[in-house]
């Protein structure tokens, strides 16, 4: 029993193992897709485009060659050296199909049923602002106290005009206070498109130690909406202010807003609120409370 059931499996493989072989050696004729390839492309262009597109081709060859040629390295090979910027029209010959020696096809026909265009966009060199990610907001403090010598230099970036001009800036990736060594600290820079080539793909910082000042700053006007239809005693702030001395003596009565919080009254009376360029702090403002008169409408 055991011997027939061995008998027909030996069978049946080599029953396989011939049909496979008559697939191999016999011509077939199919369709394929073959991909694009530039070469020879001016130094000032770029396709528009990371995908091109792929050319139908029809045909012959033994399964075995077939086979080979699906899984081996083909394009059809386009000199663009004499493209300009915009559209070009391309027309794909069977001389253009490059493919391995040892493959043997023939090629019936070129599918160019529908025209072949590939847009070229300039390439170009820009420089953008350098703009800096921190880790925390820590961080961010600790390095507006001690400050970072020219982060606001341009970067150097190539790239397809069309996206260069999309770019506002380059991000450096986080940085933190723990990486200083020796007052210098490197920052890894962020393409902001695998098409986009930066010039360097680091930067290095100087970090240098800043002075911390005070300053008050007097008579600040308080901003509350006109819909509420209220008056208040004083109209008018004056607050002391911490931070960098370089940013906290340029300091104005337009650089910080004192806004009334009317959100929670007490006894008629509410506080104040402010906003303050990065890096500053408010250390105490006078007077605490303001006095809210509510104003007979009309």
């Amino acid at each position: 029993m055991k011997n027939n059931i061995s008998i027909k499996l030996l069978v049946l493989f080599i029953a396989i193992v011939l049909w496979f072989h008559q697939i191999l050696i016999k011509e077939h004729t199919i369709e394929i897709d073959i991909p694009i390839k530039l070469i020879d492309t001016p130094q000032n262009l770029i396709p528009d485009s990371s995908r091109l597109p792929e050319v139908t081709v029809n045909i012959s060859a033994t399964g075995k060659d077939i086979l080979l040629f699906q899984f081996s390295r083909k394009s059809f090979q386009i000199n663009t050296s004499h493209f300009r910027y915009g559209k070009n029209q391309i027309n794909p010959k069977a001389d253009q199909l490059i493919y391995s020696n040892k493959i043997d096809l023939k090629i019936n026909s070129i599918d160019k049923t529908e025209d072949f265009f590939i847009n070229m966009d300039k390439l170009v060199e820009r420089k953008k602002i350098l703009k800096i990610q921190y880790s925390s907001a820590n961080d961010e403090e600790f390095f507006i106290k001690n400050k970072i010598k020219n982060e606001n230099r341009k970067i150097t970036i190539k790239g397809p005009l069309a996206l260069l001009n999309e770019v506002e800036y380059i991000l450096t990736k986080k940085i933190s206070s723990k990486m200083i060594e020796d007052g210098k600290l490197t920052a890894e820079l962020i393409s902001p498109d695998p098409k986009i080539e930066l010039q360097k793909d680091k930067i290095e910082f100087e970090i240098t130690n800043t002075k911390i000042i005070q300053r008050t700053i007097s008579l600040i006007p308080i901003k509350y909406p006109d819909a509420e239809h209220i008056t208040i005693i004083p109209q008018k702030v004056s607050v002391m202010v911490s931070g960098p001395k370089e940013i906290v003596e340029q300091l104005s009565t337009s650089s910080i807003t004192a806004n009334l919080n009317t959100s929670i009254l007490k006894k008629d009376f509410a506080n104040v609120s402010f906003e303050v360029p990065s890096g500053v702090k408010i250390i105490e403002y006078t007077p605490q409370r303001i006095q809210v008169i509510q104003n007979d409408r009309q």
